[in-house]
């Protein structure tokens, strides 16, 4: 986790919560390409992507990458389940 990650993801997750959506993507997508991004810092990304998703497949694939990682995910697969649901 290096110091420049940690500020895209703060930065993402501060817009995410304020919804600003396309700063939010800019900030979480900008980490996602970034290889010196953690596991953790890589899955919180795509949880907020996820919620900030207004596209049912987009929102279902950010979701599988949280399940990849870490399948007995509680709260990903609640969401995938809610997704499913209305997809």
């Amino acid at each position: 986790m290096s110091d420049s990650t940690r500020d895209l993801l703060i930065r993402g997750i501060a817009a995410a919560k304020a919804k600003s959506i396309h700063e939010a993507r800019f900030y979480l997508e900008w980490l996602l390409r970034d290889e010196s991004a953690s596991r953790e810092e890589q899955m919180e990304a795509y949880r907020y992507l996820a919620e900030i998703s207004d596209d049912a497949k987009q929102k279902r694939d950010y979701l599988e990458q949280i399940l990849a990682a870490n399948p007995s995910d509680p709260d990903a697969r609640r969401a995938l389940a809610i997704v499913a649901v209305s997809f």
